[in-house]
């Protein structure tokens, strides 16, 4: 072989090399990546410091008008409310389900199907399980009934979190025409209730002391009342806020509270740390508080009017 020839043959496979590795990196994301008839997803929440997490493929119905009691969910089957793997729930948390506990930890998520009546849910502490591999019934699961409703058209499967409380949260999935809901209850991180004895030192009226022009140049000094009502110590301005108006004072320290703010009875929001309030006793009795913001500011200070 002539030099020439040689250097033309070296030259043509120093090319090839580097047509090849040029194309191995130019395919490596098209190989890594994957289209699935049911891509994967999750969805969390998180409510007073429990949060829940569902992971879960998403199935489409593709034309489908129907699902449950055709070849593809037959009745009385036991089905997982997504696709490939098993759909899993996990919460670091104990909690309810629809009033049922449920211990803190990673769930695999299964419904058995029924043409009338209620369905059952199924938690199994087995969670890497394939879609078709059908747990049976064990005493190491969860299982309660759950009524499955008709809804709007959903062309894919979809776990959601359509409430959200401040003690507790609804889980509900959707696939094509069907619905169906659990309601998650989660422990306080708080306790709003006082005994009656603790809560009596508190009880009264504290009038503001001015700490502006505008409050010095009012006729009346703002108050701040505080009541017990039904095993729970409230608070109002005098006069009145129009968005908190009377709240729950919820003990989070040694006489210091804050505020649990309430719509339709029910306490949607505890403004921690955004406002806190102090109160000092004398001879066991509260006779004075302060009101701090979440830096720690002096917002307002009161004192007892006997």
């Amino acid at each position: 072989m002539s030099t020439a020839t040689r250097t033309a043959t070296r030259a043509a496979r120093l090319a090839l090399a580097t047509f090849a590795a040029v194309t191995t990196v130019a395919l490596a994301p098209a190989l890594d990546a994957q289209i699935r008839a049911s891509e994967p997803a999750s969805v969390s929440q998180t409510v007073d410091g429990t949060k829940i997490t569902v992971e879960y493929s998403r199935p489409r119905a593709r034309g489908r008008d129907a699902i449950f009691g055709t070849k593809n969910v037959k009745w009385d089957e036991v089905w997982t409310p997504g696709a490939n793997y098993a759909t899993t729930l996990e919460t670091n948390h104990d909690l309810t389900l629809d009033g049922h506990p449920v211990p803190k930890g990673k769930y695999s998520v299964w419904l058995v199907v029924k043409k009338s009546g209620p369905w059952t849910f199924v938690l199994d502490p087995r969670v890497k399980l394939f879609h078709m591999a059908h747990p049976d019934s064990a005493s190491s699961q969860i299982r309660f009934d759950v009524k499955a409703q008709s809804a709007p058209f959903t062309e894919v499967l979809t776990w959601s979190f359509p409430d959200i409380r401040a003690t507790g949260a609804t889980l509900a999935m959707a696939w094509i025409k069907t619905r169906v809901a659990v309601e998650i209850g989660v422990p306080p991180s708080l306790v709003v209730e006082l005994p009656s004895a603790d809560a009596a030192p508190y009880l009264g009226r504290y009038e503001f002391a001015p700490m502006t022009k505008e409050d010095s140049a009012k006729a009346k000094k703002d108050a701040f009342v505080v009541t017990y009502e039904n095993g729970i110590l409230k608070g109002q301005f005098d006069p009145n806020d129009d968005y908190m108006q009377k709240f729950a004072l919820i003990r989070i320290g040694p006489d210091t509270f804050a505020p649990g703010v309430y719509e339709k009875g029910v306490i949607y929001e505890v403004l921690r740390p955004d406002m806190t309030i102090e109160f000092a006793r004398a001879n066991g009795r509260a006779s004075s508080l302060e009101m701090r913001d979440d830096s720690d500011k002096l917002e307002g200070k009161a004192t007892r009017v006997p």
